[in-house]
């Protein structure tokens, strides 16, 4: 018996699964088993894990633009308080995602210096992420909170990148204190650049 599989929902599903197991210790049986996929059904669908992780990498990118997006919206803000409770927030829901940071960090650390195309797949996704950010960053230029002596861009690549090593940092010791305080300290020192 042939089973259609709703698609989307089995990339959530892998979002999910390479999110909490990373790359290595995900096997296709276990990628299977979880989405009640056939092994045939699924070679069908996706090829290989490679290519299903791939698709994983861009879903939870765009999730991630949309989620980024609505983050920094609120319009009785200033932009560079927008900018910092969007990364405080990433980092106070870390307890409640048992530490588990952030697809496309745990991709780039494990797999990406060894995998041409999950390395171009998440500089994709973080260039993305970079593409939302910044026109706050300019905003917060605009309005003084930032200084303008560093392009936008290059604050705006700082700022993502250092949240991403305080990331790590956080699922390492299983604590986002140190890291909302280092995020909290570059944000504001950026005024002074």
């Amino acid at each position: 018996m042939n089973i259609k599989h709703d698609k989307e929902k089995v990339i959530k599903k892998g979002i999910d699964l390479f999110w909490c197991n990373g790359y290595s210790n995900l096997g296709v049986d276990k990628i299977c088993k979880a989405t009640g996929m056939t092994k045939g059904a699924f070679y069908n669908a996706f090829k290989s894990k490679e290519n299903f992780l791939l698709s994983c990498i861009e879903a939870y990118g765009n999730m991630n633009m949309n989620y980024l997006t609505e983050q920094l919206s609120d319009q009785n803000k200033r932009a560079i308080d927008k900018i910092l409770n969007m990364y405080v927030i990433m980092l106070e829901n870390q307890p409640s995602l048992n530490f588990t940071g952030c697809l496309t960090n745990n991709m780039m650390s494990e797999i990406s210096s060894v995998n041409e195309l999950v390395g171009n797949a998440t500089a994709r996704a973080f260039d993305n992420l970079l593409d939302v950010i910044e026109p706050m960053v300019i905003k917060a230029q605009l309005e003084g909170d930032i200084s303008p002596s560093v392009d936008s861009k290059t604050v705006t690549e700082l700022i993502h990148s250092t949240f991403f090593g305080v990331l790590t940092r956080a699922k390492a010791t299983r604590d986002n204190k140190k890291s909302i305080s280092a995020m909290t300290l570059l944000i504001k020192s950026l005024k002074t650049i």
